[in-house]
């Protein structure tokens, strides 16, 4: 039962095509601080990935590009050298 709650409120956030992206960046951002209000973690942690998945679908492909490639190197520049 909780599954299929969690699954429509998924498809409903993303079913919102009449609203414009500032309004639906601004309803991510009150979800979550509501969920943090409630101390409810797992909810503010969902609510915030809605919050960046709609922030980011508005900037440009080459700077997130740019982004996830400066992202990886700090990941291999933090792991430990492998032992092969």
């Amino acid at each position: 039962m909780h599954l299929r709650l969690v699954l429509a409120r998924r498809v409903s956030w993303f079913a919102m095509p009449s609203q414009s992206s500032p309004s639906r960046l601004a309803q991510a951002a009150d979800a979550a601080r509501a969920a943090e209000a409630r101390r409810d973690e797992s909810a503010a942690g969902e609510a915030w990935r809605r919050y960046r998945l709609i922030r980011d679908g508005g900037r440009d492909t080459e700077d997130l590009l740019s982004e996830g490639i400066a992202l990886s190197n700090q990941a291999l520049a933090l792991a430990p050298p492998s032992r092969t």
